[in-house]
């Protein structure tokens, strides 16, 4: 087998003859502007562990030579001897000109509407909607959410992809503006949509202001997205903003603030994800405020001020618990504490055990702790008759309660059945007394 060709220089030595502007430092590799194609946005990447590089945007890409080849339109041997002279000679690559992009036709783009359109529109799109049973049962199960619960916050699953329109043409026979409310847009055949599909199919979860109406939503979504840029030790992005910026006649969501719990609380907290704040909320019934991200945190000035004025004298900062040693989050939480205090507010941080990231993960965590401790305190006919365990855990009982008794208690108050039940349970056996404690 042919072994590697080795070099007696790497891609970043190349990217320095070429004078690439670098954007962004990863662990082995970094971000450059294209020199290819033009794109000033960091696109390009440089993998200095495996001398390649790939543009983003443009799409070209491979080894070092190549890199150098394709600025100055040169083949890889020529390359590599114009990158030899210029490195053993101490000289400098010569100029080269970068690609100007094209310019891009403008996208025509509507203007947000007021609140109250926005919510009637998101509130009547909302009741056209239903949750799936696999999004009730992940709600349920991972979130801890009950049906009353689910049905307060609003959660509802994205339609299909087919019919964004029709729904969009429902909305507007029913007095509801679509124009200029985040998501909606108009399509390929100049007819109002909305900007659902099978990419970014989830659970919306929708985003309130403080006065309770509806300012937007977000999807969870069923599948994170990831791209080339994308950090290989996450999972991808979770959660997208119903927008439709990019689209014709569309509109930016606006990343507005969500609010859950009383306007009027004298305790306000504060943490990043609707979803999360809303679990927050039900766990610990207290007032939350949240973010779509720990670095999206001016728009809490604005919440501060009518929170203030409101009654508030408290908030409590509750971001993920990596604000210890994530920088971003580390900075977005002392913002927090700045716009606070310049509203007279007071500000505390909360912390809590690291091993669970989020406030959320947190009180989940520490509900199904007591809810255990309940369980195993309960007797046998209670942990039964509530679903807690099977009829056939009597016999562990009862051999439970002969190892320890000690006259302290009788066997039909150990398993919590009355007199008449235990009697029952001795005239007629285990199957009858079974029976008779499911249909009560």
């Amino acid at each position: 087998m042919a072994q590697p060709q080795e070099f007696p220089f790497n891609i970043m030595d190349v990217a320095e003859l070429l004078h690439l502007h670098i954007r962004r430092r990863q662990a082995d590799s970094v971000y450059a502007d294209c020199p290819i194609c033009g794109d000033k946005r960091g696109k390009m990447n440089i993998n200095f562990a495996k001398n390649l590089w790939r543009c983003n945007y443009c799409n070209e890409g491979g080894g070092m030579l190549s890199l150098y080849g394709k600025v100055y339109g040169i083949g890889n041997s020529e390359a590599y001897r114009e990158i030899c002279d210029t490195l053993q000679n101490g000289l400098t690559a010569p100029e080269y000109t970068v690609k100007e992009l094209p310019e891009q036709t403008a996208i025509e783009q509507s203007i947000l509407v007021s609140p109250q359109e926005i919510h009637q529109t998101f509130s009547m799109l909302l009741e056209l909607l239903t949750l799936t049973p696999q999004h009730r049962k992940h709600l349920h199960e991972v979130r801890g959410l009950t049906d009353e619960q689910i049905e307060r916050l609003g959660y509802k699953s994205t339609p299909p992809f087919y019919l964004c329109r029709s729904l969009a043409q429902k909305l507007r026979s029913r007095g509801c503006k679509v124009e200029g409310v985040p998501g909606f847009f108009v399509g390929k055949d100049d007819k109002w949509t909305v900007n659902f599909n099978s990419v970014t199919a989830g659970i919306i979860i929708p985003a309130k202001g403080i006065d309770g109406m509806i300012r937007g939503a977000q999807i969870r979504l069923d599948t994170p997205i990831r791209d080339q840029e994308s950090d290989p030790d996450k999972s991808g992005t979770k959660y997208l903003w119903l927008s439709s910026a990019s689209k014709k006649r569309g509109v930016s969501s606006g990343s507005p603030v969500h609010f859950v719990g009383d306007p009027f609380a004298r305790v306000v907290y504060v943490t990043e994800g609707l979803l999360k704040a809303d679990m927050a909320h039900f766990l610990m019934d207290r007032s939350f405020a949240a973010t779509a991200g720990a670095n999206n945190v001016n728009k809490l000035d604005m919440l501060f001020a009518l929170l203030s004025a409101n009654g508030t004298e408290v908030i409590i900062e509750a971001e993920d618990m990596d604000k210890y040693h994530n920088a971003a989050v580390s900075k977005g939480a002392s913002k927090i504490y700045l716009m606070a205090r310049s509203h007279g507010l007071e500000c505390r941080r909360l912390m809590w055990d690291p091993n669970y990231k989020g406030i959320d993960d947190w009180q989940l965590a520490m509900r199904q702790k007591k809810e255990q401790r309940d369980v195993s305190q309960m007797n046998f006919r209670t942990r039964f008759v509530c679903g807690f365990c099977s009829f056939d855990a009597i016999s562990e009982e009862i051999a439970a309660w002969h190892e320890r008794n000690t006259g302290s208690s009788t066997l039909h108050d150990h398993l919590g059945l009355s007199e008449q039940e235990y009697a029952h349970f001795l005239r007629d056996g285990d199957a009858a007394l079974e029976q008779y404690l499911l249909s009560l």
